[in-house]
């Protein structure tokens, strides 16, 4: 067993076709999202709001379960499935804020791509990695700048070409990964 920076090479192979598999599942959604970015960019607004409202009935039924009369405790569920029903109803708003939140998303994404980009860096393919985090910070600069004008088509523009990307560095090091095992 070989370890790369903190790397296991069996565990890195043995997930070479999940990495391959998720990539091409990022790479269809990422070109949907750029060829249709309003489309996009509301479909990611109401999955954000559809996982907002599950969660609250989830936590709503615990509070129940729990026979808790705490308005505190009612006060989260309650929260979570208002802030689901406000983004389905002004999901422009929504993108505003979501761009915003993906600024920040970006940027921890791009430092942290770069981060393991040198972690895996005796590893062809390393760069792959680097090259994504680097995109990620063009485009959180990229939203910043653009903030709060065309947020719903820019919120679908960028996670589209961020899922690309991702695509792209899953698929590599999924072919890489195989290739170790050879």
């Amino acid at each position: 067993m070989i370890v790369f920076h903190n790397i296991d090479e069996d565990i890195f192979k043995q997930y070479s076709n999940l990495s391959i598999i998720g990539g091409l599942l990022f790479l269809i959604a990422g070109i949907i999202a750029i060829t249709q970015p309003v489309i996009g960019g509301i479909s990611f607004v109401w999955l954000l709001a559809s996982l907002f409202i599950v969660i609250g009935i989830f936590k709503g039924y615990l509070v129940f379960k729990s026979h808790n009369s705490s308005a505190g405790a009612w006060f989260k569920a309650f929260g979570l499935v208002l802030s689901g029903i406000l983004l389905f109803v002004f999901p422009v708003i929504g993108a505003a804020t979501i761009a915003m939140l993906m600024s920040f998303y970006f940027f921890v994404d791009a430092f942290s791509s770069i981060y393991m980009g040198f972690e895996f860096r005796p590893i062809s393919g390393w760069w792959s990695l680097v090259l994504n985090g680097v995109i990620s910070l063009v485009l959180a600069i990229v939203l910043l700048v653009n903030w709060p004008f065309s947020s719903l088509a820019i919120v679908g523009v960028l996670v589209g070409i961020s899922f690309v990307f991702d695509a792209v560095a899953m698929i590599y090091l999924g072919i890489v990964a195989r290739k170790l095992g050879e």
